[in-house]
């Protein structure tokens, strides 16, 4: 670059006055001269350099096709530089790209104030447009790439956030953002403690949790991972599993961390269900046996003792105590007897059951002992609901096994409702208790035979009811409620219609 001779207390770099704009002639169309082109009429220089327009052409022939370049037109072409001088006086770039010309001839009949830009110094721009057009290529396959991420992690369906070390929010996917409901932009940057949509949702992060797989993955730069159980508002309980990837930066430190966290609430209920159809086979079996191994002796044991009782001149005391013996043999039966309906394969009963008549019978049959218990009993079955597949007699069973429970679990009186309802295809019927709720170890085991957790005890009541709703396609679940208190419901499957039943 050549400027014009000038004061030595005016002389700066040209590129210095971010804030001027350039009047630019180019004399000559050598090489270099397409790129300057580009260089004045792209907008992508702007970035690297002051504005700059283009105020005339000298020195192109008239039949140089260039002359037709859409960055030319409206540019008035000159014959000389000198008519370029004198058509645009306030040209203040001059770039000579002329062959054989004087450039220290050029720059003394510049207009005041010019600087030059030689061939020489041309390449230098060239440069900068090849540098320029590998940035904005780059920088295209990237925003391509970015996108092409986001879309990709946005479709994810679990929780996917973006944490810096200190715990704030970087970046997450849609999924976050569409399950707490509020925007993207209030989010970034928060504590990601902040990122639950109510208090019973399980934190995406906690930075105070020293065995969290958050910290974890800050402490060793390696991949943690937790199991965590929530009862949501609804009073399901729901099971998450939270994955944490440290994220390195070029220092070899983790920086970030991205936290990855899956509802597994479907598998895991299925698994436990599995396992749980599995103990009831083996107790079934085991059942089994053991009522037939036990039977006849038992039986024949009865038969001595009320035998015994009845003898006459037998001491007072001793028939006193062939009675306990003979109340304690029938106790046995009855268990025995419990047993064996629970070993027996219910699913070749078939039958069709009323659910507002079998579940009015199952609060007679269990209201005696609620009334005593100060328990009060509630039915509400709408009509119109359909027939369900299902013996009535086992849906019975099923029925006073959930309500004689429900008021064992109200030692200090209380209320239990059954209810019915439609649930898309099937027939949904609710038994609810007012009383001291479940915890998430008794949602979790309260359908395994012989379960006993804290306050409760269940025997094979409960484990009978989903042997026999499962053997007949349906499905059980429980559930806390908000207020205290239990819910069990029994989704069952409708009779289907008929030849008959077509109108």
């Amino acid at each position: 670059m050549v400027d014009a001779p000038r004061p030595h207390d005016d002389a700066y770099c040209v590129f210095d006055a971010e804030d001027r704009e350039y009047l630019v002639g180019v004399v000559g169309a050598g090489p270099g001269f397409d790129t300057i082109l580009e260089i004045v009429a792209g907008d992508e220089f702007r970035e690297f350099l002051p504005p700059m327009h283009l105020a005339g052409v000298a020195g192109i022939e008239l039949c140089d096709p260039r002359r037709r370049s859409p960055l030319l037109a409206g540019v008035p072409f000159f014959a000389t530089y000198q008519e370029l001088f004198a058509h645009a006086p306030h040209i203040n770039l001059v770039v000579a790209l002329q062959q054989g010309l004087d450039n220290r001839v050029l720059s003394r009949d510049m207009p005041p104030g010019a600087s030059l830009i030689d061939s020489t110094a041309s390449f230098f721009l060239c440069a900068l447009s090849s540098a320029v057009s590998v940035g904005a290529h780059c920088r295209r396959r990237l925003d391509h790439q970015k996108l092409l991420l986001e879309a990709i992690v946005d479709e994810v369906q679990e929780d996917i956030a973006l944490i810096a070390a200190s715990g704030r929010v970087v970046d997450l996917n849609r999924n976050v953002v569409a399950r707490l409901g509020r925007a993207k932009e209030d989010l970034v940057g928060r504590d990601c403690r902040e990122l639950r949509a109510s208090p019973e949702d399980p934190p995406l992060c906690d930075p105070d949790d020293p065995g969290g797989p958050f910290r974890t993955a800050l402490a060793t730069g390696e991949k943690a991972e937790r199991l965590h159980t929530a009862v949501a508002a609804d009073g399901r309980l729901r099971y998450y599993r939270t994955y944490t990837y440290p994220i390195r930066d070029a220092s070899g430190q983790v920086g970030h961390v991205v936290v990855f966290r899956r509802d597994i609430t479907d598998r895991t209920m299925g698994e436990i269900s599995a396992r749980q159809a599995e103990r009831i086979e083996t107790v079934g079996r085991l059942s089994s046996y053991l009522a037939h191994e036990i039977r006849n002796p038992l039986f024949a044991a009865s038969g001595f003792a009320r035998r015994l009782s009845l003898m006459d001149g037998l001491p007072e005391s001793a028939k006193e105590k062939a009675g306990i013996v003979l109340e304690e043999l029938t106790r046995m039966e009855a268990l025995l007897k419990q047993f064996l309906e629970f070993a027996r394969p219910v699913g070749a009963v078939v039958g069709q059951a009323d659910v507002e008549r079998v579940a009015r019978e199952a609060v007679q049959t269990v209201g005696l002992e609620a009334e005593t218990r100060r328990v009060g009993l509630s039915l509400d079955i709408p009509p119109g609901l359909p027939a369900v597949t299902l013996d009535p007699a086992l849906l019975k069973q099923c029925l006073v096994n959930l309500l004689r429970n429900a008021v064992e679990d109200l030692p200090h009186g209380g209320l239990v409702s059954v209810a019915a309802d439609r649930d898309g295809q099937r027939v949904r019927l609710r038994v609810a208790d007012s009383g001291r709720g479940a915890t998430r170890e008794h949602l979790e085991n309260m359908f395994s035979p012989f379960y006993k957790g804290d306050h409760c005890e269940y025997g094979l009541g409960l484990a009978m009811v989903k042997k026999v709703v499962d053997d007949f396609g349906g499905a059980v679940e429980a559930a806390g409620q908000p207020g205290g208190g239990c819910v069990i419901t029994l989704f069952l499957p409708p009779v289907l219609a008929g030849p008959e039943d077509k109108g």
